[in-house]
């Protein structure tokens, strides 16, 4: 996945909307909608299908689809001619095998621009969050950028989506400085004011040195990356005074100050290594906007 160039995000003009026909899909639908109606996009409506052993061996040995698939089948193309109706360009896809796996296949086939998809915050004891591993697999493994909609995502998004404010968290990492490009340029095509949350690394503390030497690698690697953009916002200082506390980041998100969230994630694990294990969970789990994911490639 390449970074977009300065003058285009959407450049296959093609949206994969992951539903799974639970309600946490239908909020993500509507956010599908706004950027296909935005970018003059088509949606790709996909669907991973768990047949049953029983599904699976009717299919084999008859040749035919089963109930299971034929089902799912007629509920995504159910789903498909409302979205039409709205003069929005939809195909549908459905595939047998791992949610991660499918998904993942259908954003590879059709060259995705972003895969969108909702997400389920469950609680499980005391303080503990739990996402769902095919939530996490599906970001580390997609091929463009993943929009993921939490269960606190207020509803009655309008067909003309606007956004209040694009929040950019970064921890001035090369990952971070992948997902630059992808927060201005939604600053710029929805006219929305972006602002910059730095999350500094435990490992750094409050050395002034190690924070400067850090800063300057990442100054560094932004300007690679957007070599037009303003010096401000790329300047060492500038980054540096943005720095919050996770907990301040996450308080942004959960009262919708931000319209939307964007972030680069590391290739280790999203969860387990990201701005700390709690961040992330919370952050997917509790903020009511959308966040925006970008996973660097080589």
């Amino acid at each position: 996945m390449q970074p977009p160039t300065t003058n285009e995000l959407f450049r296959n003009r093609t949206i994969v909307f992951a539903t799974d026909f639970f309600e946490s899909s239908r909020l993500a639908l509507d956010y599908a909608i706004g950027f296909a109606e935005h970018y003059k996009a088509k949606i790709v409506m996909a669907h991973a299908i768990e047949l049953t052993q029983p599904a699976r061996e009717a299919e084999l040995l008859g040749h035919m689809k089963s109930v299971l698939r034929i089902s799912a089948e007629e509920r995504l193309e159910s789903l498909a001619q409302g979205v039409r109706r709205l003069g929005i360009e939809v195909v549908t896809s459905t595939e047998a095998g791992e949610p991660a796996d499918v998904l993942v296949h259908i954003a590879e086939t059709h060259k995705a621009d972003m895969l969108v998809l909702g997400t389920h915050g469950v609680h499980r004891g005391l303080g503990h969050l739990l996402l769902g591993s095919n939530v996490e697999k599906i970001l580390m493994r997609s091929p463009c950028p993943t929009l993921t909609v939490g269960r606190h995502v207020m509803a009655g998004v309008d067909l003309h989506l606007q956004f209040s404010e694009v929040l950019y968290v970064s921890d001035f990492s090369p990952e971070a400085a992948a997902a630059a490009p992808y927060a201005l340029l939604l600053a710029r095509d929805f006219g929305a004011p972006i602002d910059v949350c730095q999350l500094m690394p435990e490992s750094v503390g409050s050395d002034p040195l190690l924070q400067a030497s850090m800063s300057a690698a990442y100054w560094d690697e932004m300007r690679k990356i957007l070599p037009d953009a303003d010096h401000y916002w790329c300047a060492p200082s500038y980054q540096l005074d943005r720095s919050l506390m996770t907990e301040q980041v996450l308080r942004r998100a959960e009262i919708n100050s931000a319209g939307v969230v964007v972030l680069g994630i590391h290739p280790e694990s999203f969860l387990g290594r990201h701005l700390h294990t709690s961040f992330g969970y919370e952050l997917l789990a509790k903020a009511t906007c959308p966040i925006l994911t970008v996973r660097r490639t080589p």
